[in-house]
């Protein structure tokens, strides 16, 4: 087998018979317009090559792994292959783009090419149990359903070299999951994991000061790169390929890019290959190719340029419009209608899932107004932001006023988890310590 990097986590396998497109997101502006590549990807002049793969393997519903910019250009008879989710939103979303989604259970490896094999395993190996005690957040009576962590790795192999792709697994939740890999594969070849920290903190959050916020994304960075080095050192592998979650910041969000507290890729080389010894990085820079067999690569590593990428983020991706931005204003009174309606959801998902918060949230909009969700289950509307300072324990949302009303008609417009992850929503909270339920609970906060 042979991998091609083309672009974050979007990888093609090529085998004798048979070619694997992984997690296509080859156009910017996904989260809304705020995440894009460095370097730009073309396309247009690539469609013929990346149409040519014979199948699509799907980790997960995000959309830098499932990119619905990316999907709508892509040839529909090429199959998808999906994990078969508790939740059948990934599946619904790839089908309504018209491709023909197959699910494949979980951890059971399957032919489909000759002599090429795909190996689908939730990040909870669908056992409610391990998910509840991660997210806090799952159905306990649907044991044996599917998986309810949207996260999932594979294993590709030709009966000869073997690659693990763990992408975004949390290693906190897979590690309970890796099992079957030492169990069932002798051998592997090349480990892709996911090295970069695509969360709001430190960049989102005004408890802290700039230099605060540098100091944070150092931690961060460590963090991140220290997960991948888990995944190293329980798998195992010949080579080692830290990929996934790289971008950058677009739009009028350009200008915290530098405050992400992210590694990049020579430093997570040298990091990971300094901490073990018996796994090598595979160093290929994006569009070569590494070939398993030989273990070598089809051109010389490029290193990655700070100077260049500065360039292409301040020319090429700082004017970008958002997504939502394009839509018309709304006013607080509509923005608070469906905040009633959401508010009502949201106390139905709390009881399921018997969360209890100590902490009130307040969402501000760039109105006079703003909504507090308490943490007594009530819903209502302050004028004075002094009420927000005399709490004792809150956190406040701020957001755009358009995205908010996406965010409130629901998934189908805007997740508030995506808006997260693009950068678009800002947090103060007191205490600065992180409460789990607290943004968890929020994503269910929509009609």
């Amino acid at each position: 087998m042979k991998l091609k990097l083309f672009r974050s986590a979007t990888v093609g396998v090529y085998s004798e018979n048979f070619k694997l497109l992984m997690d296509p997101w080859l156009v910017d502006g996904e989260y809304f317009g705020s995440w894009s590549h460095f370097p730009y990807f073309d396309l247009s002049n690539n469609l013929d090559e990346i149409n040519s793969f014979d199948a699509i393997y799907i980790s997960h519903i995000h959309p830098d792994h499932c990119s619905e910019k990316t999907l709508k250009y892509l040839n529909k008879n090429i199959p998808v292959y999906i994990h078969s989710f508790h939740a059948k939103f990934l599946k619904f979303k790839i089908e309504s783009l018209g491709f023909k989604v197959i699910e494949l259970e979980n951890s059971k490896r399957t032919e489909i090419g000759k002599n090429f094999f795909l190996n689908i395993i939730a990040a909870d190996n669908c056992n409610p149990e391990l998910c509840f005690k991660f997210m806090a957040c799952a159905d306990m009576t649907a044991k044996g359903k599917g998986s309810q962590q949207i996260d999932t790795f594979a294993i590709i192999d030709n009966n000869k070299q073997c690659i693990v792709n763990v992408n975004d697994c949390p290693f906190e939740l897979a590690k309970h999951s890796l099992s079957t890999i030492s169990k069932n594969y002798d051998k592997i070849d090349l480990l892709l994991t996911g090295y970069q920290n695509a969360s709001p903190y430190p960049q989102c959050f005004d408890n802290l000061n700039k230099n605060q916020k540098i100091k944070m994304g150092e931690v961060v960075s460590n963090i991140c790169l220290d997960r991948s080095l888990n995944y190293i050192k329980t798998i195992k592998p010949k080579y080692f390929l830290p990929f996934a979650g790289t971008y950058a910041l677009s739009g009028k969000l350009s200008k915290i890019d530098k405050l992400r507290g992210v590694a990049n890729i020579d430093q997570a080389f040298e990091y990971l290959e300094s901490r073990q010894s018996f796994s090598k990085p595979a160093k290929i820079s994006y569009e070569q190719i590494f070939d398993l067999a030989t273990y070598e690569t089809s051109d010389e590593y490029i290193k990655f340029n700070k100077d260049d990428y500065l360039i292409h983020v301040n020319k090429n991706l700082s004017n970008k419009i958002f997504d939502f931005e394009k839509i018309d204003n709304i006013s607080f009174e509509e923005i608070y209608d469906l905040a009633k309606l959401a508010h009502k959801k949201l106390l139905v998902k709390k009881e399921i899932f018997n969360i209890n918060l100590t902490t009130d949230i307040f969402i501000s909009a760039n109105y006079k107004k703003i909504i507090k969700l308490g943490h007594d289950n009530t819903i209502d509307v302050i004028e004075n932001d002094k009420i927000i300072n005399n709490n004792s324990k809150y956190v406040l949302y701020k957001t755009n006023k358009k995205l908010l009303k996406w965010l409130l008609l629901g998934p189908k417009y805007a997740h508030w988890n995506n808006a997260e992850i693009g950068s678009h929503l800002n947090f103060y909270r007191k205490p600065d310590v992180f409460e789990r339920n607290v943004y968890g609970s929020m994503n269910y906060f929509h009609i």
